[in-house]
């Protein structure tokens, strides 16, 4: 936990939710770990909340019942975070079915946006919308098998650590996504009304 001992936001980011994906997200988020400190408010990153269980899908209300589940729910209600961001991996052949634009059918969330290179953003679970209340919410989903995707995770997360809002966040996402976060926004308000902003 990073507290820059200034007035601002509290924010929680978590790797490797569920299955194996912790072996890939740990190595990223500990160079977010070594790069610049935040300037103002509290960074939590939890690099990988388990790296070797059974997969469980976030989207599934059995997923909150397991060990990871609930260490997740205690982390949340320990911080209270104002934006909250889990990073996750996802195999070659899952990609279509998280960018499938009859997702929120099928899953009860709307499609993942790509990024670039195969980095995906979207919605996190409703049950967790359901349990809490953030400024800020979103998946990064990234390739398993291309780590070198990592700079364009880094790029997102690092404009997390110093931004004073979620507007000033998704203010420089859109200097260098413009159509992927508006893409992304439009999709989360059409379904949810929020998620990306209140």
């Amino acid at each position: 936990m990073f507290n820059s001992k200034k007035d601002g936001l509290t924010k929680l980011i978590v790797g490797g939710l569920h299955g194996r994906e912790g072996k890939i997200t740990e190595p990223i988020l500990k160079k977010l770990i070594t790069g610049e400190k935040p300037t103002n408010g509290n960074l939590i990153v939890i690099p990988a909340l388990c790296k070797n269980r059974r997969y469980i899908s976030t989207l599934n209300k059995s997923y909150y019942e397991t060990k990871e589940g609930k260490k997740l729910l205690s982390l949340i209600q320990k911080y209270k975070p104002e934006i909250y961001v889990e990073l996750h991996c996802y195999r070659k052949s899952a990609y279509q079915l998280l960018t499938d634009p009859e997702r929120k059918l099928k899953r009860g969330v709307p499609p993942l946006v790509e990024i670039s290179d195969g980095v995906l953003i979207g919605s996190i679970s409703p049950h967790l919308f359901s349990m809490f209340n953030f400024k800020l919410a979103v998946v990064v989903e990234l390739p398993c098998k291309n780590p070198n995707v990592d700079w364009v995770v880094l790029d997102l997360l690092n404009a997390i650590k110093s931004s004073k809002s979620a507007e000033e966040i998704l203010g420089c996402w859109k200097i260098k996504y413009p159509y992927q976060i508006e893409k992304a926004i439009s999709l989360l308000h059409k379904w949810f009304g929020g998620g990306l902003s209140d």
